[in-house]
């Protein structure tokens, strides 16, 4: 059994801009302010869709059959999230990462995925309920530090200035996924366009 994700994809263009634009953040928080951060790698990041704990290679298939037929329908095609730059998460108050947030997306209760179905059930189909997209671009390490929350409120004229219209999604990819010591590997299994 693998733990695996079907996640959405930065376009390259994307990708470049978010390679340019995450260092000096890292670099402000880790280097001049202290915080335990490590970065993730770009080749992680990515727009978590829905979190599978286990599946089987057969279950996998059967996921993938019903994703990629949606995705070849136009389901996504032209998604574009109300993307707010970075934040604390899964909140302020107990941080454990930083990520590239946007608004929360009620579209996803029109995604054509048969939730109370097998295998899509054994997800972790609640969180498209209040589906939040985001990605995670760094990781604290071990607990942190108090205060992160209102020491990042005050922040916000120090970070880089965020360029929204610069983010695009152009993939649906289904990854297997490695948890390591040094940081998790993701495995891409299947993936489909969204043009």
């Amino acid at each position: 059994m693998t733990r695996c994700f079907l996640a959405f994809e930065f376009a390259p263009r994307s990708l470049a801009y978010l390679q340019e634009y995450l260092p000096p953040a890292h670099r402000l928080l880790a280097e001049q302010r202290g915080w335990p951060l490590r970065l993730i790698r770009p080749e992680n990041w990515h727009v978590t869709l829905l979190f599978f704990n286990d599946l089987a290679e057969e279950e996998r298939a059967r996921v993938w059959a019903e994703t990629e037929r949606a995705a070849r329908e136009g389901t996504w095609r032209g998604l574009a999230f109300a993307w707010m730059g970075l934040s604390l998460w899964p909140n302020p108050r107990r941080p454990s990462l930083i990520c590239l947030e946007a608004e929360r997306y009620p579209g996803s209760a029109a995604w054509p995925l048969p939730l109370s179905q097998q295998p899509f059930c054994k997800g972790e189909v609640g969180h498209l309920l209040a589906y939040r997209p985001h990605a995670t671009v760094m990781r604290l390490r071990g607990r942190g530090r108090k205060g992160l929350g209102k020491e990042w409120h005050g922040l916000a004229g120090d970070l880089p200035r965020f360029d929204a219209a610069r983010i695009r999604l152009d993939r649906l990819s289904f990854f297997l996924s490695t948890l390591s010591a040094a940081q998790p590997v993701y495995a891409r299994e299947y993936t489909v366009g969204l043009d």
